[in-house]
């Protein structure tokens, strides 16, 4: 069994940035960050990435 958390932060901001930094730090938890794709060359925060469209 997997004990591994997800936590998905819609990106873009400074502040989302520093939201993954720290979430990042917790242990048992993976941090996905979402970008819209609106800005040709996003600083990349901590964690995954997942660029474009969320589709539900």
């Amino acid at each position: 069994m997997n004990d591994m958390r997800r936590v998905l932060i819609l990106g873009g901001t400074g502040e989302a940035a520093a939201l993954a930094a720290k979430v990042a730090q917790m242990s048992g938890v993976e941090v996905i960050s979402s970008l819209a794709g609106r800005t040709q060359t996003p600083i990349a925060p901590i964690g995954s990435v997942r660029e474009g469209r969320l589709w539900w």
